[in-house]
């Protein structure tokens, strides 16, 4: 239901934002509530600059709002009538909003407190040392001149941790709003910025979505990556980048697999040999072409197949946490067993099909010890499945992005105030 009066304006919301066909979460996060927000509000998604016509051809023909680029927002400013929001994570398609943030503030929903990732690559691109020499200075920090170049941009900078605490800080200091999805986020982000104003900082969870049941393609997808019906599927979905543990994996799995034949392991996401080459890795640990499998990238109806016939999935993520992640959630909600890590926010999400495992010396024991619990019972039961998905649905109705939209719809409400006042 909308909230806006009947014969009432709606207020132009402008959303930076990635959004499909970009391949992030961040984009399937915003998709889901865009429809939403175009009840009540006059949406205009600005995309970056290049990724417009992209961006503009995947819209779909009934969406309820705009695609306008950085060129169009910046002849509209100052938009009285307006209201500004950041949809801004740890992701390279986030770089652009650092441009904006500064000089039009707005409602942020913070994805993850670290914005470590982000921080590399405006390092790559040769802003960080000439802003966070800025920065410092700005903030009554003396900057010794062997830390300067010659054009008073840092050439010698402090600890990443100073460094990310003062960009998270900046990012923040005039936003209107700040909303994050978990306890720990909150705590970590005023361990960084105790400075924030807390009337400002909203709590409100990521949403869960169940996987879609499987259609007529379903057994073609299985068969296409070796999964047979007596096979006891292990997965690792999502993107597969360095922080996701991949070694420990790999490490657990080679293991066990001798003993536990009818376990596969698959590997259901995009890779970045840059971050962690697990192609290259797999070949020299499986030379006969035996081991794990790795699917690149897959749409969310092949991924949904995957999550709904795991037996067990591993979201693993450190040293960044993943704190908002919505992968758990999607692979509890697909009836298999989940392992994750003892850190960050999952902790939250509460269910008998989760189980965390300690980071450390004893993380590769953990993992072989849940796939060899896996391995010593049959794959489940269409029946079994089904009366766990149902349950797990059951468990987690109040996170459906529908249940969580009043609370959001109330957190920009009080943003605009604010930043009227």
């Amino acid at each position: 239901m909308s909230g806006v009066p009947a014969g009432a304006a709606r207020r132009r919301l402008y959303v930076f934002t990635p959004l499909p066909p970009q391949r992030n979460g961040l984009a399937d996060y915003i998709a889901e509530y865009l429809p939403w927000l175009a009840r009540d509000h006059e949406v205009c998604v600005v995309a970056a600059s290049d990724q417009l016509e992209r961006v503009r051809q995947a819209r779909p023909a009934h969406a309820d709002w705009t695609v306008i680029g950085e060129a169009e927002f910046l002849a509209r400013q100052p938009d009285p009538q307006g209201q500004i929001l950041y949809n801004l994570g740890n992701n390279g398609d986030c770089v652009h909003m650092l441009d904006h943030l500064q000089a039009y503030p707005g409602a942020v929903v913070l994805h993850d407190v670290s914005l470590f990732y982000l921080h590399q690559l405006a390092a790559e691109r040769g802003w960080m040392g000439a802003l966070m020499a800025g920065w410092l200075a700005e903030d009554g920090h003396v900057v010794p001149p062997a830390f300067l170049r010659r054009d008073g941009s840092l050439g010698v900078t402090p600890g990443l941790m100073y460094q990310e605490c003062l960009m998270l800080a900046r990012v923040l200091k005039q936003a209107s709003g700040v909303l994050v999805h978990t306890r720990y986020a909150e705590t970590r982000l005023l361990g960084a910025v105790p400075e924030l104003d807390r009337r400002r900082l909203a709590r409100i969870p990521h949403f869960v979505l169940p996987p879609a049941p499987p259609g007529e393609e379903a057994p073609a997808i299985l068969q296409a990556w070796g999964i047979g019906p007596k096979h006891q599927l292990l997965l690792v979905p999502g993107f597969l980048t360095g922080n996701k543990m991949l070694y420990e994996v790999l490490a657990a799995y080679r293991q066990v697999q001798p003993s536990c034949p009818m376990l596969r392991l698959v590997f259901a996401g995009e890779e970045r040999p840059a971050e962690y080459d697990l192609a290259r890795r797999i070949a020299a640990w499986w030379p006969e072409g035996d081991g794990p499998v790795v699917t690149g990238y897959l749409d969310a109806e092949a991924l949904d197949v995957l999550l709904a016939r795991a037996d067990l999935s591993f979201v693993l993520r450190y040293p960044t946490y993943g704190e908002s992640s919505g992968i758990l959630p999607r692979a509890a909600l697909g009836g298999g067993r989940v392992v994750t890590v003892d850190i960050g926010a999952y902790p939250e999400y509460v269910s008998p099909q989760v189980m965390p495992v300690p980071v450390g010396p004893g993380l590769v024991a953990a993992l072989a010890q849940a796939m060899r619990e896996v391995a010593a019972v049959p794959s489940l039961a269409p029946d079994e499945r089904l009366k766990r998905q149902t349950e797990e649905q059951a468990r987690q109705a109040d996170r459906l992005p529908q249940a969580l939209y009043p609370a959001w719809q109330a957190w920009l409400d009080r943003c605009h105030r604010s930043s009227a006042a």
